[in-house]
């Protein structure tokens, strides 16, 4: 059977019969062109369809790939967090515990949460994917650093402070500045009182201590004489000490002065006599601590020593009297 190319017919009514129509070659070479256009813009539009509904096998790698990134940074970003509270946790234990054993100043949060730079420092990231992620993580992280650094240096001087701790315990007034016994009372406290020249209310920063004339004077704790010498500002014969860690000791008004400026002396010495030197109604001492340069209550820092104990400590404090 042989086979026949496909022809399309009309009918002749000239010649009563089918006569084959004949395309031109250009424009069958037309209709083959928009038929292959057709196809590319069919196919195309198949290709870009799929495209934007289904990944493809290289494309699901890299989601897959930054979706576990985004994770791993959402991770750390939480661990970032937990440090920075433990450190919070730190910093006040430091603050009102450490650092407060010692005496030492508490450091102020605006410099436990400074040294970060301004927000221009992340503008290098603003240009990645997930930016506002790595802005967050890169800034928690600059945060934890410094926090740590400042701590780091905060346990290092409180370390030292640790060492220093004996030497602090004999430093800081801590004794009676005059004898215990009857013959020695106390006239005049800390705060508030009627002066007896001016007759008005007046702040007094010391205690007074009234006594017979010549009654030795001690220093409450180790230290080094800053000043000894005659005052005209109304303390008259006057002894300044340095103990070092804030704390300095005035006893004013002697009648003479043991020591000289640039000495150093331990804690029960003799500093001087009690007397009437200065602006003063009667013997008397006039004695002042000063925490780190402002007057503090003395009577805070008198231990409980037995009358035997305190002569002990007078004796080892001066073995030639």
């Amino acid at each position: 059977m042989t086979s026949m190319a496909k022809h399309n017919y009309r009918y002749n009514p000239a010649t009563l019969s089918f006569e084959p129509i004949e395309v031109p070659v250009l424009k069958k070479f037309a209709n083959v062109t928009i038929q292959f256009v057709i196809s590319l813009v069919v196919a195309l539009i198949v290709f870009l369809s799929y495209s934007y509904y289904f990944d493809t096998p290289k494309e699901k790698i890299l989601k897959r790939e930054n979706a576990e990134i985004a994770l791993k940074f959402e991770l750390l970003g939480k661990m970032l967090n937990e440090s920075d509270l433990m450190l919070e946790e730190i910093q006040i234990r430091d603050n009102h515990t450490y650092r407060a054993i010692f005496d030492a100043d508490t450091i102020s949060s605006s410099l436990r949460t400074g040294g970060m730079g301004g927000a221009s420092k992340y503008d290098d990231l603003r240009n990645f994917n997930n930016a506002d992620l790595l802005i967050d993580i890169a800034t928690k992280l600059d945060q934890v650093t410094w926090k740590t650094y400042i701590q780091s240096k905060s346990f290092d001087e409180v370390i030292d402070l640790a060492r220093d701790k004996e030497k602090m315990i004999h430093s800081i007034p801590a004794i009676q500045p005059v004898a215990v016994d009857n013959k020695i009372r106390i006239t005049s406290y800390f705060g508030h009182r009627s002066d007896p020249f001016l007759r008005t209310k007046r702040f007094h920063q010391g205690m007074d201590f009234a006594g017979p004339k010549g009654v030795p004077v001690y220093a409450t704790g180790n230290g080094r004489v800053i000043s000894a010498a005659y005052s005209y500002f109304g303390y008259g014969n006057v002894v300044l000490v340095d103990h070092g860690f804030g704390y300095k000791t005035r006893y004013a008004h002697l009648s003479a002065i043991g020591v000289k400026k640039g000495d150093t002396i331990t804690r029960g010495q003799i500093v001087g006599r009690l007397g009437n030197s200065g602006r003063s109604t009667g013997p008397h001492l006039h004695y002042e601590v000063i925490y780190r340069n402002k007057t503090v209550d003395p009577i805070n820092y008198f231990n409980d020593m037995k009358p035997e104990e305190y002569e002990m400590m007078v004796r080892n404090a001066n073995p030639l009297e």
